[in-house]
């Protein structure tokens, strides 16, 4: 007996259990040492009633534990256990493990409770731990609506959960599968990289499977999913189970198309923008690499004066007519060829495997005949367009998209220059002028800084005693290397840039400083005319700018005069008119150059509020030997008497001109007859003269 119970004592030592045994007879209890330590109190011989333990167990379990001891009391002899929590000693609540069994006596009856009991409060607060883990991750689960998936890879059953297999439109909830039931649902563009993918991870070549592909709805529609997971691996590093996601992305997916889609497309007319153009360009001319392979072509398209019916009918007018187009050209579209919006009012065309450049031409034509057939809006308006178009044959070389879209461009410019309504393509000869046009526009942009830039001076004459009344000043360059530079050849191309306000700020201070020195040493009434761009007429600046030279040479006003041309009066006429009027509010005139050469209607003069008029030298040449031209300037000379207008004829050559305007009391004139344009020192030993010879 005394060895048994040693046993005993030695086994509840290793299981670090404490013993207890109740006599029910007495109703007192035996609590072993390591009992009590359990529990966090030290050994009391006094304590050995059953309220020692029951008075301590937390109130939520004592109803089933007290519930547990009864049945054994009354009938015993199976084992039990129970697990409840107690009042430890030091505060706070202990998990036990309760385990006994009852011991009858001869007639069967329970006489003693004998058992044991261990701490288990570790064990109980991973299981909770891992029950909000699982209930976190279940939560997840269903809040990212992820479907679920587990391989076991040895036997190469997967599991599938019922969210997976909502996802698909599978019916009968989760199901177990195998790999290959999942991959057969996979599109067969992605199944080698969904493979692939499967592998590198399986081999430990990634730490993780993550990769998109589309799998099949059972409805037969296509999904884009997202497809995670992780292997677990034995000790030898072999997968032995694998399990992961799968998210449904396809809205995300559309959202991202869509995206890319609108970067590359154009969002009024639904045709691929410039950018996509050049990307197909230049992925054209890499493939066409070898003398041999069929040249491409590249058509830019602008419509002409496409402005007008923005200004006439408004943008959304505008716009219908864009769609109409873009329609329209992409119905002549032939397959693999390209048709874009590149710009505001161009459309770009790609033309891949042309024959040549009679075969671009004809497709060219084509084109431009769809965009010049009348267009009906929905207004009722019918319109009829026109297009100016460049082509650019590969074939001439190029190495990238932008140099074949840049010489389409100046085709296309060409095509403008030369009267709209046409196609020209681009050749050697186009370039060199190109070529010869950036040098140029470098050397003006040095020239600017370099002081390069002069003033002639031409006179204008009182044609009643042919005295000096004012002079026109003129600008030239005077390049290094090629001289003298007439305006002809630079003012365009200054107005292309923007260089033109630059230069033109400078002309006016120049010529009002030139003028305020000579008003001191000759006449004060002497007045100078300075030439103003349409460009910089309609400059935000522009009256500042005019202000400051009057303010800073103290010329007076009416001394100042801005010559202007027609065309600038019918690109922009509200704004045109608007800056005319505050300009001759400080005082200073105006005058309307190359008059009767332009767009305006004699009807119209009387709404411009300039002070003069110029008559173009087209009008003046040959004036005074009977021709029918003569009625022109003698027209033009009665409506500015009318009108209270001074008038200036230029171009006059010869004697008999100035007899002729002098009889029409034309009161100003101006001409070779009288001087070239001069510079400035010899402008002022003109002014010495009482008159011009």
């Amino acid at each position: 007996m005394r060895i048994s119970e040693e046993r005993l004592a030695l086994a509840a030592a290793a299981t670090n259990d404490g013993l207890y045994d109740w006599d029910l007879r007495t109703d007192r209890i035996y609590y072993a040492p390591r009992w009590w330590a359990l529990i966090g109190l030290l050994p009391d011989e006094e304590a050995n009633g059953p309220e020692e333990w029951l008075n301590r167990v937390h109130p939520e379990d004592l109803i089933w534990l007290q519930a547990t001891l009864d049945a054994q009391m009354s009938a015993g002899g199976k084992p039990f256990q129970i697990e409840y929590r107690i009042q430890h000693g030091r505060g706070g609540w202990r998990w036990m493990l309760c385990r006994g069994i009852a011991v009858l006596d001869a007639d069967g009856e329970p006489v003693r409770l004998v058992g044991s009991q261990s701490d288990i409060t570790d064990r109980k607060v991973a299981e909770e731990q891992l029950r909000i883990s699982e209930e976190r991750y279940a939560l997840a689960a269903q809040g990212a609506n992820d479907g679920l998936w587990d391989w076991r890879v040895p036997e190469g059953e997967v599991y599938y959960s019922p969210r997976w297999s909502d996802m698909l439109g599978l019916p009968g909830g989760e199901w177990v599968g195998t790999m290959e039931d999942w991959f057969a649902l996979v599109h067969a563009s992605d199944l080698p990289g969904l493979r692939a993918a499967f592998e590198l991870h399986l081999s430990g070549r990634l730490d993780h499977l993550e990769h998109e592909v589309r799998i099949r709805h059972d409805s037969g529609a296509e999904l884009w999913v997202l497809i995670r997971g992780v292997a677990i691996r034995d000790a030898l590093g072999d997968a032995i189970r694998m399990a992961g996601s799968m998210t449904d992305i396809t809205a995300r997916k559309r959202a991202e198309q869509q995206i890319l889609f609108d970067a590359f497309h154009d969002g009024l007319t639904g045709l691929p923008n410039r950018s996509l153009l050049m990307d197909r360009i230049g992925q054209t001319i890499d493939r066409r690499r070898r003398p041999d392979d069929p040249p491409c072509a590249v058509i830019l398209f602008d419509l002409d004066h496409f402005k007008t019916v923005n200004d006439s009918l408004g943008p959304n007018a505008g716009d219908e007519v864009l769609r109409i187009l873009a329609k329209r050209l992409e119905g002549q579209r032939r397959a693999g060829d390209t048709i874009a919006r590149v710009s505001a009012d161009e459309f770009g065309v790609l033309m891949d495997g042309v024959v040549d450049v009679k075969a671009a031409m004809t497709a060219a034509q084509r084109l431009a005949a769809a965009i010049t057939d009348p267009i009906t809006l929905v207004s009722g308006e019918e319109l009829v367009l026109t297009a100016s178009g460049g082509i650019a044959m590969s074939h001439t070389g190029y190495g990238q998209a932008a140099d074949m879209m840049r010489d389409a461009s100046l085709a296309m410019f060409r095509a403008k220059g030369a009267g709209r309504n046409r196609v020209e393509v681009f050749d050697d000869a186009l370039r060199a002028r190109a070529m010869s046009r950036l040098r140029t526009e470098a050397d003006l942009r040095l020239a600017t800084d370099r002081h390069q830039l002069t003033l002639f001076y031409q006179p204008i004459v009182r044609l009643s005693d042919q005295s000096i009344a004012g002079f026109e000043a003129l600008i030239r360059w005077q390049h290094p290397e090629r001289g003298l530079i007439s305006p002809a050849d630079f003012v365009p191309l200054a107005e292309d840039t923007g260089l033109i306000l630059q230069i033109g700020r400078w002309a006016m201070q120049e010529a009002a400083e030139q003028l305020a020195r000579w008003q001191k040493t000759h006449d004060s009434g002497l007045f100078m005319s300075v030439n103003v761009s349409g460009r910089q007429m309609l400059d935000d600046d522009m009256v500042e700018c005019v202000r400051h030279v009057l303010a800073d040479t103290g010329i007076a006003p009416d001394t100042l005069k801005l010559e202007i041309t027609e065309s600038l009066l019918m690109d922009d006429p509200g704004r045109a008119v608007s800056m005319m009027q505050q300009i001759r509010s400080l005082g200073v005139h105006l005058s309307l150059d190359d008059f009767g050469t332009g767009y305006s209607s004699l009807s119209y003069l009387h709404r411009y509020p300039v002070n003069s008029l110029k008559i173009d030298r087209a009008f003046i040449s040959g004036a005074g030997n009977g021709d029918r031209r003569e009625e022109i300037p003698r027209i033009i000379l009665l409506l500015a008497k009318s009108l209270d207008l001074d008038v200036v004829a230029e171009g006059i050559e010869n004697p008999s001109e100035v007899t002729f305007l002098r009889g029409l009391e034309c009161r100003y004139g101006q001409g070779y007859y009288f001087s070239r344009p001069i510079p400035a020192p010899d402008a002022e030993r003109l002014l010495a003269l009482p008159a011009l010879p």
